[in-house]
């Protein structure tokens, strides 16, 4: 007896070829050591916004570290939880 044929339901639209699609195929699974100085480069900042960048990740780092000492573990963790509701894939991840 034949089996009735199923299609996927399709959730993207089918990827198309285009220069920006090759050029990421190209450098799939390329080792880091060949990649990496190329994009620290481009990664560069002017002095000014690096200092700004240094100043905001410092100020980001602080509020982390007195966040965790005030709440403890348990803080750190019930913070986590207001932020992600278990019934998300985000809180069911995160547990």
């Amino acid at each position: 007896m034949d089996s009735p044929r199923t299609t996927r339901p399709r959730f993207t639209q089918p990827l198309t070829d285009s220069p920006l699609r090759r050029a990421v195929s190209a450098l799939t699974r390329r080792p880091e050591t060949e990649l990496l100085p190329s994009l620290l480069e481009q990664a560069r900042c002017p002095p000014a916004q690096s200092a700004d960048i240094q100043a905001l990740a410092l100020r980001l780092a602080r509020g982390v570290r007195e966040r965790s000492r005030d709440g403890g573990r348990a803080g750190l963790v019930q913070g986590l939880l207001q932020e992600f509701a278990l019934s998300s894939q985000e809180g069911v991840a995160l547990m």
